[in-house]
């Protein structure tokens, strides 16, 4: 089997949680296990830190937590700060200028909280109308009185990244075409007509190795798990990557191994393959 896997990097929405945004029992005893082998389990998500959902927070033994695509880097403990590579007001100004013509919601995210107009509000809220996701949106947004280059403008301080939501596919390959140019900046792509930007010298796979090099475990003892084209640096970062069924096709050629789906128990078919020997199954 190769090195003994000593962390567990996770990817959280399509992974961990399924499509109703819960962790299922059977991903719930994988976990547990792992926190009885003394396995740290890590979430590394794009969502920000406040995004975190409850029953995340709540697994047994959770202590650190990459968020916003790895632009920060937290010790849950201690409360700890171990990295941040966020985008300056200035940087995201020129991006939200390159971009102005595209029509598409724009949101600043800053210590875990989403900024954005009333206008773009609205439209995420009737988007994601009687999903999981409402709930979610609601806890971790600040309507602006005015636009977020308004609010960039007057505040001046960095964020971690700044999240387009597009109309189309189309439409979120001229965005990235036309952002391509300016220095500084980077992509995640998690779904389909999202694009999120970040600093240009971060993303999973990068705060990944930091955290791994500040833990003293080598590359070839993590096991990453993830569903996204923005998990594709972690998964390539990793001593095993596992992509779940569904996922795009780099991610599947990138990938060790490919797991069932989010709704399947895709992590806990994962780890009881890689980690969890003795209740493989057969």
């Amino acid at each position: 089997m190769g090195k003994r896997i000593r962390l567990v990097a996770l990817d959280l929405d399509g992974t961990l949680l399924n499509s109703e945004k819960l962790i299922s029992k059977r991903n719930l005893q994988a976990l547990e296990e792992l926190r009885a082998r003394g396995i740290l389990m890590v979430p590394v998500t794009g969502r920000p830190a406040q995004g975190i959902p409850q029953p995340v927070l709540e697994l047994p033994g959770l202590r650190y937590a990459v968020t916003s695509n790895g632009a920060t880097i937290r010790d849950l403990v201690t409360g700890e700060t171990l990295l941040e590579k966020h985008l300056d007001a200035g940087r995201c100004l020129a991006v939200l200028e390159a971009s102005r013509d595209f029509p598409m919601v724009r949101e600043a995210f800053r210590a875990g909280v989403g900024y954005l107009s009333q206008a773009d509000y609205d439209i995420l809220c009737a988007r994601y109308a009687g999903t999981p996701m409402l709930p979610y949106l609601q806890s971790t947004r600040q309507v602006l009185p005015g636009s977020v280059e308004d609010f960039l403008r007057q505040d001046g301080g960095p964020v971690e990244e700044l999240f387009f939501l597009t109309d189309s596919v189309e439409t979120k390959s001229r965005l990235r075409k036309t952002l391509s140019v300016l220095p500084g900046i980077g992509f995640a792509d998690p779904f389909p007509n999202d694009l999120e930007v970040i600093a240009g010298d971060i993303d999973k796979g990068t705060a990944l190795v930091f955290l791994l090099d500040k833990l003293g475990i080598p590359r070839e003892a993590c096991l990453a798990l993830g569903d996204g084209g923005s998990d594709l640096p972690m998964l390539k970062a990793a001593g095993v990557g596992v992509a779940m069924a569904g996922s795009g096709e780099e991610l599947i050629q990138a990938a060790d191994f490919v797991t069932a789906g989010c709704d399947e128990d895709g992590v806990a078919m994962a780890l009881e393959r890689f980690v969890l020997e003795s209740r493989k199954q057969p």
